[in-house]
Formats: structure tokens, C-alpha cells, sequence
């Protein structure tokens, strides 16, 4: 193994500060024998590994969206189908009067 490899920044750094000639020595990276080298991703992986959060995110906010949009809309309809009910039932409320104060000018006993 070379000397120079095993050597780690702090000592480089202490032997630069008492020899100036050793500072103008290039440096070689230490090397890592016993870890396993990288293989290369594929670009679909390297995709889905970096888009997959960004991507889950606008999903999951164009859920939440949809959602809500969904629940307004049918809050105003329930309220809208209400309000008609509520008009027709008092327009029938007021022509059963009609109908009752009719029949009992024409002498026709209604109960109430």
C-alpha cells in the first residue's frame, strides 16, 4: 500500500506546515479497499429516484384539490336542492289556504 494514500488531511496539513516543499506535492485520494465501487444507475432510475417525492407531492395536492372542489360543489348543490323544496313547500302551504278558505265559502266543512 502507498505511504502517501493512508495519510489523511490533518497530517497533509502538518507536514505542509513544517516542510513548504511538501505542500507542492499532489495529493492522491485515499482509496477505500474494502468497500464495493458504485455501479451505474440506469436514467429511468436516477428519474424515479429523483422526481418520485416531487411527483408524489403534486398528485397527493391535486388529490386534496379535486377534494375539496368536490365537497364545495356539493354543499352548494344540497343547499341549492334546499332551497327549492323548502319554495315549493310554501307554495303549497299557502294554495291548501286557498283551497280551505274556498271550500268553506262554498260551505264545505274542512278539518283542519
Amino acid at each position: 500500500m502507498n505511504k502517501f494514500r493512508t495519510i489523511s488531511i490533518f497530517r497533509t496539513t502538518q507536514l505542509a506546515s513544517r516542510n513548504p516543499g511538501f505542500a507542492t506535492r499532489t495529493i492522491q485520494p485515499q482509496q477505500r479497499w474494502n468497500s464495493s465501487s458504485e455501479k451505474p444507475t440506469s436514467p429511468h432510475i436516477g428519474f424515479y429516484k429523483t422526481f418520485t417525492r416531487p411527483i408524489a407531492k403534486v398528485m397527493l395536492m391535486a388529490v386534496f384539490t379535486y377534494q375539496l372542489a368536490y365537497w364545495a360543489w356539493v354543499k352548494l348543490e344540497k343547499d341549492e336542492i334546499k332551497a327549492q323544496k323548502t319554495a315549493e313547500i310554501k307554495a303549497l302551504e299557502e294554495e291548501l289556504q286557498k283551497l280551505i278558505a274556498l271550500a268553506e265559502e262554498a260551505g264545505i266543512k274542512v278539518k283542519p
